[in-house]
């Protein structure tokens, strides 16, 4: 079984840029994209940078999922199920896990004039190791609001 990294604090600093933007996943009315990866020296480590978009009936269903599902007890008796939240997996050297978002923000707006619904995720995850290749292997999948796994090696651009 790979080891899994251990939670650390992100540094303050920028970093210098690893990787550009990447089409994680897409379905109908949702699609979730890598916006950059920054590497970090001290502490060594990646910090990847990830938005995702709903609009319509998939951003109700994203917007239920964050904000309205997490916060409530599921109920025995057969009430609301509770939500969920974007799955990112991270494969790098012989490390292979889940990586819980650092940061989150949230956004929706609505057009009150056609009722149309927009929903806004910007997530930033810290790895606190560099991949000794140079290649990044990255999972997304949300299946509760239509997202799909999808795998991606992405090669990096590493500080020397």
């Amino acid at each position: 079984m790979p080891r899994r990294w251990v939670p650390a604090i992100a540094p303050d600093d920028t970093g210098v840029p690893a990787h550009g933007p990447l089409l994680l996943s897409q379905a109908s009315g949702i699609r979730a994209e890598l916006d950059h990866v920054q590497a970090h020296a001290r502490p060594a480590g990646l910090m990847l940078h990830l938005r995702l978009h709903a609009d319509g009936p998939r951003a109700e269903t994203a917007r239920w999922q964050m904000i309205d599902g997490p916060r409530q007890k599921l109920d025995p008796a057969g009430g609301k199920p509770p939500g969920s939240e974007p799955v990112l997996r991270v494969a790098l050297n012989d490390l292979a896990d889940q990586v819980h978002a650092k940061t989150t923000s949230m956004h929706t707006f609505e057009d009150t004039t056609t009722n149309e619904v927009r929903f806004v995720l910007e997530s930033s995850y810290w790895i606190n190791e560099l991949p000794v290749d140079g290649r990044m292997h990255v999972s997304f999948t949300w299946p509760q609001t239509g997202l799909s796994d999808a795998a991606h090696t992405l090669v990096l651009t590493l500080p020397t």
